[in-house]
C-alpha cells in the first residue's frame, strides 16, 4: 500500500539527481572479486594475417603449402601462427590444416583484429527483491568501502526460490548468455568454474536488508539508483552506485507512477488540501518524480489559507513499506484569481531574499500578513519601517 502524505516543499537535488528518497530498505548480497574471463582485441601479427590469407584463398591453411610459400617449417610454426585464430572463431582445425569459419574469418581479415581471452575480477551485486544482478568494476563499486563500514542490517528478506537455490555462477552464466547481466560488454565471454562460486546463493532463502538512502540519477537515457549506507562513529557513509539496475529503479518509480491513477491522485491531492471533496486535478509529469499542476483560484486560496507559499512547489511524500520518495508539484495559475495570488507569493518570495530591495513592495496590511503567514519576519519589519520608525528625524 502507498500512503500519500504532504510534506515541505524539497529542496532542490543536486545537478543529475532527479528524485530522492530519504529512506529505502533494500534486501543486498554482493561478492567481491569474482572470475571472469574476457575476448579482448588484440591487432593481429604479420604472419596470422598470411595464415588467414592462405586459408581463405585456398580453402585450407596446411603445413605443406606453408612451406612451399615461407620455406617455413610449417608442422611447428603453423599452429603457433593459427593458435588464436582458433579462438577468435576464425579457424577451425581440420587434420593437418586450418580451414575458415564465417563470419569470424571475414570480421578478422576485415579488422586485423583477433581477441586475446584473459582473467578478470568484477565485483558482483544482487539485489534480489528485484532480480537485479550487476558487474562492477572493483576499484569504482564500493564494495571495498562497505567491507570496510560493515553495515548492520535491519531484518531480512526472502529470496525467491528459483534463485535461492542456484549457484552464483550458474546465475551469471544463465545471464551473460541471455545477455541480461548489466555491467559487461560483449568483451565478457565466460564465467570460470570456482571453488568460491560453488554454493547456493542463498542457502538459507533469506537476505539481508539494509536501510539506506536513495537517489535516482540521470545516465544518458536510462535511470542510475544510487544507496548510500549511514555510517557510523568509526566510518563515513558510503555510496554504492548501481548502473543497470532497471529493476529497483522501476520499483522506486512505481511509488510515482500510483499517480496516474485519477483515484489514488484525488486521495493525494485531499491530504494536501485537507478535505474530503475527491477532486483529481489534472497534473503534467515533467520528471521522474516532478509534477507540475494548474490551480484554479479556489484551490489557490485554499492553499493560501494552509500557509502554502504558492510560489514553491507543494511538497509531496509517498511511502511505502520498504521506501519513501519525495515529490514535487509546480504550480500554475488556471485563472487570474490564481494568478494573481501566485503572483503575490512569487513578489514576496524574491523580496525576501539576502540583499533584495523590499522597498519595490507596496506596505499594506493584506502584504504584511501573506509575508508572516509564510515565515517571512524580516520582510515584515522592512515593510513597517516607514511606518515604525517615522518618529526619526522629526
Amino acid at each position: 500500500m502507498i500512503e500519500f502524505v504532504p510534506a515541505d516543499p524539497p529542496a532542490e537535488p543536486a545537478s543529475g539527481t532527479v528524485a530522492v528518497l530519504p529512506e529505502v530498505l533494500v534486501p543486498l548480497r554482493w561478492w567481491r572479486s569474482v572470475p571472469f574471463d574476457r575476448a579482448a582485441p588484440v591487432q593481429m601479427t604479420p604472419l596470422e594475417r598470411f595464415v588467414l590469407d592462405l586459408a581463405m584463398t585456398t580453402g585450407m591453411a596446411d603445413p605443406g603449402e606453408f612451406f612451399e610459400i615461407t620455406n617455413l617449417p610449417g608442422t611447428t610454426l603453423l599452429p603457433v601462427a593459427a593458435r588464436r585464430l582458433v579462438a577468435a572463431g576464425a579457424l577451425a582445425r581440420d587434420g593437418d590444416g586450418y580451414r575458415p569459419l564465417s563470419p569470424g574469418a571475414e570480421r578478422a581479415a576485415r579488422t586485423r583484429t583477433v581477441y586475446r581471452s584473459r582473467r578478470t575480477g568484477l565485483d558482483v551485486v544482487l539485489l534480489p527483491r528485484t532480480g537485479d544482478l550487476l558487474a562492477l568494476d572493483p576499484r569504482s563499486s564500493g564494495l571495498r568501502e562497505v567491507d570496510r563500514l560493515r553495515p548492520r542490517s535491519v531484518g531480512n528478506a526472502p529470496v525467491p526460490p528459483w534463485l535461492a537455490t542456484r549457484t552464483l555462477g550458474d546465475e551469471l552464466r544463465a545471464r551473460l548468455v541471455a545477455g541480461t547481466l548489466a555491467g559487461v560488454d560483449q568483451e565478457t565471454t565466460e564465467v570460470p568454474e570456482s571453488a568460491a562460486e560453488s554454493s547456493e546463493i542463498s542457502r538459507h532463502g533469506w537476505c539481508r536488508v539494509y536501510r539506506c538512502r536513495g537517489e535516482l540519477r540521470l545516465d544518458g537515457d536510462h535511470l542510475r539508483p544510487v544507496l548510500t549506507l549511514p555510517g557510523n562513529d568509526r566510518n563515513d557513509p558510503v555510496s554504492l552506485d548501481l548502473p543497470g539496475a532497471a529493476g529497483l529503479a522501476a520499483s522506486w518509480l512505481g511509488l510515482v507512477d500510483a499517480l496516474d491513477d485519477p483515484a489514488v491522485r484525488a486521495g493525494a491531492w485531499d491530504g494536501l488540501l485537507g478535505w474530503s471533496e475527491r477532486v483529481a486535478l489534472r497534473m503534467e509529469r515533467t520528471g521522474p518524480a516532478r509534477w507540475r499542476c494548474a490551480i484554479s483560484g479556489r484551490i489557490a486560496r485554499r492553499l493560501a489559507e494552509q500557509g502554502r507559499n504558492l510560489a514553491l512547489p507543494l511538497g509531496l511524500v509517498a511511502r511505502s513499506e520498504d521506501a519513501v520518495i519525495e515529490m514535487a508539484i509546480d504550480l500554475v495559475d488556471a485563472d487570474r484569481t490564481a494568478e494573481a495570488l501566485i503572483e503575490v507569493d512569487r513578489r514576496l518570495t524574491a523580496a525576501a531574499e539576502p540583499g533584495a530591495d523590499a522597498s519595490v513592495l507596496p506596505d499594506s496590511p493584506e502584504l504584511r500578513d501573506r509575508a508572516w503567514r509564510l515565515g517571512f519576519p524580516g520582510l515584515v519589519y522592512a515593510l513597517r519601517e516607514a511606518e515604525d520608525f517615522r518618529y526619526v528625524g522629526n
